[in-house]
């Protein structure tokens, strides 16, 4: 038997919560429900913790979402649109290029690595003023979807932007310590009424969006920990402190710095060595001891008894000496008496 879906590929495009689904079943393996309407899902999505997303004209831009409950978004329907424009669509393993839009087709990327955690990210190559626009990312687990909502902004450069800059070594800390990264802005300007972001990966480490810090968009790893120290901002510095930094906070961090016509990064990387407990520090000096009090205990020994040997000798009245019968003695030794072949002699 040969069924028929028809799908309506817009489901983000409606308000309702309950959405109509005509399933068209041209292959009998695909999961078709006919007469079934699509409901929310309890899962949730969420788009970028930086909102909106700025991008300049010609570079790439990464659009990303993740679902809460973590759960495998491999085996579900990912698709993110512009308006009524499908900027890129996937099921169950495959691109589906033949409802791509054109002005997106060959541009477009999704990078799969972190799917079984429930995040997807579409790369958008080279960009253009026309991307600007709000973006919809829609996930649909059988009849049950989710979606989520975020704006892209797309700006020409600017002629003489800003550059950010940091240290250029890495920066080393160990376990349980504060540290602290910075970065300038030149040509030098006030930086307090810019929005600065750090980010370790594209993980939101802190965020100062126009001298109001918002926690509540950070990143849970780091929350409670980090604080941005203001008083070079108004000099175009900025620097991030965090507070007892663990092994898991290494890595490269970016520090982006945006303004309404400019936009600027600069990386870092850090690198955090784990404090061994004390027990674990001295077991190899313990060791080293006791295979050095070893050795040095063989080595007495063995002088022991090779002293006390020479002295049994040197000692001895007499000493047995087997020589051929062409062998002359000393004339400082005596033979009281010989043995076929031993000599039996006393030093003088």
């Amino acid at each position: 038997m040969i069924w028929i879906i028809k799908w309506n590929p817009w489901p983000a495009a409606y308000s309702s919560s309950s959405l109509p689904l005509y399933l068209i079943c041209l292959i009998p393996q695909l999961p078709c429900i006919s007469g079934s309407v699509l409901h929310k899902g309890t899962f949730t999505v969420s788009g970028p913790l930086v909102q909106p997303t700025l991008a300049w004209v010609g570079e790439d831009v990464l659009l990303s979402c993740h679902l809460s409950p973590k759960m495998d978004a491999r085996e579900m329907t990912v698709k993110w649109v512009r308006g009524s424009l499908v900027v890129h669509m996937y099921r169950m393993g495959n691109e589906m290029e033949e409802v791509q839009a054109p002005a997106f087709q060959g541009r477009t990327k999704m990078l799969r690595e972190d799917m079984a955690e429930g995040k997807v990210t579409v790369r958008i190559h080279l960009v253009q003023l026309s991307d600007t626009g709000l973006y919809t990312c829609y996930f649909q687990a059988g009849i049950f979807y989710n979606e989520t909502s975020f704006d892209l902004q797309v700006a020409e450069r600017q002629k003489l932007p800003l550059s950010v800059a940091g240290p250029a070594q890495l920066i080393q800390a160990k376990e349980g310590e504060d540290v602290t990264l910075s970065c300038d802005i030149s040509p030098t300007m006030d930086a307090r009424d810019m929005t600065v972001n750090w980010f370790r990966n594209q993980t939101l480490v802190y965020r100062y969006p126009n001298g109001e810090n918002l926690e509540e968009s950070q990143g849970t790893e780091l929350q409670g920990r980090t604080e941005l120290l203001k008083h070079d901002m108004a000099e175009g510095k900025v620097t991030l402190r965090i507070q007892q930094v663990q092994v898991s906070d290494s890595g490269p961090y970016t520090c982006q710095m945006q303004s309404p016509t400019y936009h600027s990064e600069a990386h870092i990387e850090l690198q955090i060595a784990e404090c061994l407990p004390t027990s674990q520090k001295t077991l190899p000096i313990m060791i080293a001891a006791v295979v050095l009090v070893v050795f040095t205990g063989s080595l007495m020994v063995t002088c022991f008894f090779c002293k006390t040997k020479f002295q049994r000798l040197k000692g001895a009245e007499g000493l047995m000496l087997r020589l051929s019968p062409c062998s002359s003695l000393p004339t400082s030794l005596t033979c009281p008496w010989y043995l076929p072949g031993y000599f039996r002699f006393a030093v003088n």
